[in-house]
C-alpha cells in the first residue's frame, strides 16, 4: 500500500500484520486512551475519517508505567526518551503510524482536518501521527453480526411461533408498564415536594435516592426523608472567627502582664531598704 504526496514522492507503508507481536500490543496499548492518555483528533485522509495524535503524547504514553506491563520479558524495558522515540519510528516502519501535515478544517473552525503524508517520517515532538492500524476488528465484527441476527429475528417476528410471540408481548408490556411506574413515581415525589415544602418549613422526598448513583434496591431506601439545605460554606467565617478569639484574649494577657510585675518591684524595693 502506498500514498502519493506530490507528483514524485511515493512512501511505501508496511503491512501492520506482519509486524512483530511486541509492536501489535504497543499499538494496542497507545489506542487505549484511558492507559496511554493518548489525544486522539479527528482528521480526513483520502476522503477517510481516521485518527491523528502528536508525537510528544505518543513518546509520554509508552514512558508510563503501565506500558511497562505490556513490554514482554524478552523485550528490552523503554525506560528513557530515546527508547520511546525508536519505538514509535518501529510503529511508522511497520505500518502502524503515519507522519501527516495539517491543513484547513473541512467544516469551519473545530471541524476534522484535512491531512496529508510527510515526506520526512521521523518521529518529532510537534509532528502529527495517522493510525493506520485499527486494532482488533473482532468486536466490530461480533456487534455487526449481533445488529444483522437482530434485524432479521425482527423481519421474520410474523413467522416466529404463537408461543414466542406471545412471549415477547408480555415482556414489551412488562418494559413499558415499568417505565410507567418509574415516572409515575417521579411524578408524584415532585408533586409531595412541592406541597410539603409550601406548608412545611422543610420539604418531604418519596425515595431520596431514587435518581442517586446506587444499586437498584438501594434506590428505594429509605422509603422518605427530609429534605437536606445545602450546607454553606464556613472556611471563610473560620479565619474571622479565630481572629475575634485572639483579639478577646490579647488585652487579658496584656493586662495580666504589669499586674504579676507589680509584686516583684515591691519585694525588690523591700529587699534593698
Amino acid at each position: 500500500m502506498s500514498h502519493s504526496h506530490g507528483p514524485q514522492q511515493t512512501i511505501r507503508i508496511a503491512d501492520a500484520k506482519l509486524a512483530p507481536p511486541f509492536y501489535k500490543a504497543t499499538a494496542e496499548f497507545l489506542r487505549n486512551s484511558k492507559k496511554s492518555g493518548l489525544k486522539l483528533r479527528q482528521g480526513v485522509f483520502n476522503g477517510k475519517r481516521v485518527e491523528y495524535f502528536k508525537g510528544k503524547s505518543g513518546v509520554n504514553g509508552l514512558l508510563k508505567e503501565e506500558f511497562a506491563k505490556v513490554v514482554p520479558k524478552d523485550q528490552e524495558k523503554v525506560t528513557t526518551r530515546e527508547d520511546a522515540i525508536k519505538v514509535m519510528n518501529d510503529l511508522g516502519k511497520y505500518g502502524f503510524i503515519l507522519r501527516v501535515n495539517r491543513g484547513d478544517n473541512i467544516g469551519g473552525r473545530g471541524s476534522a482536518r484535512v491531512l496529508q503524508p510527510n515526506p520526512q517520517q521521523e518521529l518529532k515532538d510537534d509532528g502529527y501521527y495517522m493510525w493506520i492500524y485499527e486494532g482488533s476488528q473482532i468486536k466490530l465484527y461480533i456487534g455487526a453480526l449481533l445488529l444483522v441476527l437482530t434485524v432479521l429475528a425482527a423481519v421474520l417476528f410474523p413467522l416466529w411461533p404463537e408461543t414466542l410471540r406471545l412471549g415477547v408481548w408480555y415482556l414489551s408490556v412488562g418494559v413499558l408498564g415499568l417505565l410507567g411506574v418509574f415516572f409515575g413515581i417521579a411524578i408524584v415525589r415532585l408533586i409531595l415536594y412541592i406541597i410539603t415544602i409550601i406548608i412545611l418549613p422543610r420539604g418531604i422526598w418519596i425515595f431520596p435516592n431514587l435518581f442517586e448513583d446506587v444499586g437498584i434496591v438501594d434506590s428505594f431506601i429509605p422509603f422518605w426523608a427530609w429534605d437536606e439545605p445545602t450546607k454553606k460554606n464556613t472556611s471563610s467565617a473560620a479565619p474571622a472567627t479565630a481572629t475575634e478569639t485572639t483579639n478577646e484574649k490579647a488585652p487579658a494577657t496584656a493586662d495580666a502582664t504589669p499586674t504579676e510585675a507589680t509584686p516583684t518591684v515591691s519585694e525588690d524595693a523591700a529587699t534593698s531598704d
